[in-house]
């Protein structure tokens, strides 16, 4: 039987081989993932198979299901993508609905409470915004929704009759 101990060299120096690692694939200190993405996926991939005892190479299956799992990691970061899109474009309707319309909105910065006639709608800082009375709203502080009262116009022939002429 082979001896499974590690020297404290040993100790020393696969503790610093998986704190690299780790710094690497986006892992902090307290143990919790913070980005790993299919780029580091892949990498680690690689390096697994670079660093694979030739006599005893990786096992089929498990090479097939780590291959699956890139795949599967790949195709949940393209259809977050698309969700992204598809809610970039639920809201980018939502504040066309409101053109010309009259709101109510709160300024979740100081308070404010701003009325008036959405006048246009564009992006800042990929969120849709609001113009209104030349201040620049969110879409998430509207709080209200009008619809403009229209101005009663009369011709004069209309007015000339109601006052009995």
């Amino acid at each position: 039987m082979e001896n499974l101990t590690m020297s404290a060299a040993e100790v020393n120096r696969a503790k610093l081989q998986v704190s690299s690692a780790n710094k690497k694939i986006g892992v902090n200190f307290e143990g919790e993932k913070t980005n790993l993405g299919k780029d580091s996926f892949l990498k680690l991939l690689v390096t697994q198979l670079k660093h694979q005892d030739p006599t005893k190479p990786m096992e089929d299956q498990q090479f097939i299901a780590q291959m699956a799992q890139f795949s599967s990691l790949e195709q949940m970061s393209n259809l977050n993508k698309e969700v992204k899109s598809l809610y970039t474009s639920s809201e980018s309707m939502k504040a066309s609905a409101l053109l010309g319309k009259d709101i109510e909105a709160v300024n979740p910065l100081n308070g404010e409470v701003v009325k008036g006639r959405v006048q246009s709608v564009f992006f800042a800082e990929n969120e849709v915004r609001l113009n209104v009375n030349g201040h620049e709203i969110d879409l998430n502080s509207v709080k209200a929704i009008h619809q403009p009262e229209e101005k009663k116009i009369m011709s004069g022939a209309a007015a000339s009759g109601l006052n009995g002429n």
